[in-house]
Parts: C-alpha cells; sequence; structure tokens
C-alpha cells in the first residue's frame, strides 16, 4: 500500500476551504468537530453555531476530530477499525468478518 501524503494538522492546518470540502465528503462539518477538544467545550458554551466551524477549526486544528483519513473521495474521521481497514482493503482482524 502507497501512502500518497500524510500531515500533521498541528503543524501544518487545513484552510478553510479544505476544510469545508472536507465537511461536504465526510456528511457535515459536524462529523469534523472533536467535541471532546478542551476549546470546543469552552466556545460551545459560549454559544458559537455550526457555520463558524470552518473557520475556527482553521484558526485552531485541535478542534478537529483526528485522525482523518481520505481514500478515494471517501473521508474516515476519528479511528474505526473496521472501517479504515476496509477502506484500506485490508483483511479484517481475527475474528471479524467484513
Amino acid at each position: 500500500m502507497k501512502v500518497d501524503s500524510e500531515r500533521d494538522l498541528i503543524l501544518n492546518p487545513l484552510t478553510v476551504q479544505e476544510i469545508q470540502t472536507l465537511a461536504r465528503q465526510a456528511g457535515g462539518v459536524d462529523q469534523l468537530v472533536s467535541t471532546k477538544s478542551p476549546k470546543y467545550k469552552a466556545m460551545t458554551s459560549d454559544g458559537v453555531v455550526s457555520h463558524d466551524w470552518p473557520t475556527l477549526m482553521a484558526a485552531e486544528p485541535r478542534l478537529i476530530k483526528r485522525p482523518l483519513l481520505v481514500i478515494d473521495g471517501q473521508v474516515l474521521v476519528g479511528f474505526d477499525e473496521r472501517a479504515w481497514r476496509a477502506a484500506l482493503n485490508l483483511p479484517a482482524a481475527e475474528g471479524e468478518s467484513r
């Protein structure tokens, strides 16, 4: 398997446009938001609404749920071993079926 690119989102943050593209592919910007982030909790208590998230995530990459895998136009957000194995055409884990 060849990895086309790897990116440290903290050192090299996504742009607003990249976040908007990922959000469309992932099923909405809410899919990308790391709700466990302390920054998220502080912002939501201040009444931030969804349409602000792409700009906020570009400025504060820790608001983005990680890891992100983009493969063949599919975006996987967070780690789900079964979904990652399927997307990367890896065999199912022992005792698991696809």
